[in-house]
Formats: structure tokens, sequence, C-alpha cells
């Protein structure tokens, strides 16, 4: 399997989120130094206070985002190629193709399957087209409502990054009888599943490559490697 990383995209957005986070400390100072100076600050002081909080805030919020996307800590880069592993030359995993594209694409004879990583631990439930992260105890809660990753919802994830690979498909003259499929993949080895109705499949590292690779005999020999090619070269950027 190759993996293909668009190493430009990633640098320039983690450059985005430094910058944002650079700004919002800058506001807050701002802030800070109108307040310190104003022992019985007027109307219009109070006014700037609050607004530069209110900035500083969205800046920051704006950095986290990115930084959770795009940072070194937070990517998935790795686990996804490694829960790939032994997929022959025929599969290639494009990693941040393009900013409106899904992070992790896979496109191999099957077609293309959108992986939708998290790396959440401990007791995870789907049912009734709900995703439910069971609370930790103690320190653990705590800390994960402060600066935790949520879960979200993986499923609309799975549909949302479909809908956009197909899009850009037809956009670049692709045939559209190319199948697009989506996985969702839990990364830590801790996690526990119970997944009830989902109508897209939902699987942990050990199991990847059997969602994504099917049976012989099947689709997996559904596309000639000049045509897997030529959507490996439609999706990057």
């Amino acid at each position: 399997m190759q993996v293909v990383a668009n190493e430009n995209l990633i640098r320039t957005r983690v450059r985005l989120a430094s910058a944002a986070h650079l700004a919002a400390l800058a506001v807050f100072a701002v802030g800070l130094y109108v307040s310190w100076n104003s022992p019985t600050p007027d109307l219009e002081q109070m006014i700037a206070s609050y607004a530069a909080i209110v900035v500083g805030l969205v800046l920051y919020n704006v950095g986290q985002v990115l930084l959770r996307r795009y940072g070194p800590r937070f990517r998935h880069d790795a686990a996804v190629a490694k829960a790939l592993k032994g997929l022959d030359r025929r599969y290639t995993l494009l990693t941040f193709a393009h900013s409106k594209l899904p992070d992790y694409l896979l496109i191999g004879p099957s077609g293309v399957h959108v992986v939708v990583p998290r790396a959440h631990g401990g007791q995870i439930t789907y049912h009734a087209n709900r995703w439910r992260k069971d609370s930790a105890g103690g320190l653990r809660r705590l800390f994960g409502m402060f600066g935790g990753v949520p879960l979200g919802d993986p499923s609309r994830d799975v549909e949302t990054g479909t809908q956009r690979v197909r899009a850009r498909l037809k956009a670049r003259n692709q045939d559209e009888a190319i199948p697009v499929d989506g996985v969702v993949l839990f990364t830590n080895a801790a996690v526990k599943l119970r997944i009830e109705g989902s109508q897209v499949p939902v699987t942990t590292a050990k199991g990847l490559r059997n969602v994504v690779r099917p049976p012989k005999g099947g689709r997996d020999k559904g596309l000639a490697d000049a045509r897997v090619a030529n959507v490996v070269q439609a999706l990057q950027a």
C-alpha cells in the first residue's frame, strides 16, 4: 500500500492554528491592558474589554479546531496506515488530499473508502441513530470536560465525506459508477463497541482490512490498476 500525504496543506493549517493562538493572546493582552489602566472604566472601555475577550475566544477556538484536525498530536495518519498494513500496491491511502475532502481516503480495486477515525477509548454505543460515549469517573471525567476531543457523529461524517468524494469525482469527469463507501474506525485498543443498527460499517483497527478488502471473487476485481490510478489523481489536490 502506498501512503500519500498532502504535507503542504498540513503545514499551512498548523501555521494558521499557531497564528490564531498568537493573535488570541495579543487580543487578550490588549483587553487586560485596557482593564488595568482604567480603575473606573467608562462604557466605551468596558465594551472594548468585553469585545477583546470575545474576539480572543473566537481566535483561540479557530486555532483549536485546526490543531485537532491537522496537529501532530491529533492526526491519525500512523494509526490508519498501521491498521491497513498488509494491503498490496494496488491500494493508496490519501491523507489530507484536499481541505474540502475527508482527511483519510483509501483507493483500491474495490473503489474509494472514506475512513473516519476516532481515538476514543472506553464504552462506545450506537443505538437509535445516536452515538454515545459512556462517561468516565473521577479525574478522567473532569479532564475530558476541558480540552477533550468530542466524539461527534461519525456516521454523519461518513455520509458527508462520501458525498464530497462523489462530487469531486464528478467534477473531474470520473465514472459515476465508481463505488464510494465509508467506514468508522476506532483506533484505541481499549475501546469497547456496542453497535446496533448502524448502516455504516464500524470497526476497530484489527478489522479494518476485512471491511475495505472484499472477499476474492467479489468487487475486489472490479477496478483495473489504470482506473484506480485515475481515481487517485482525481482526488489529489
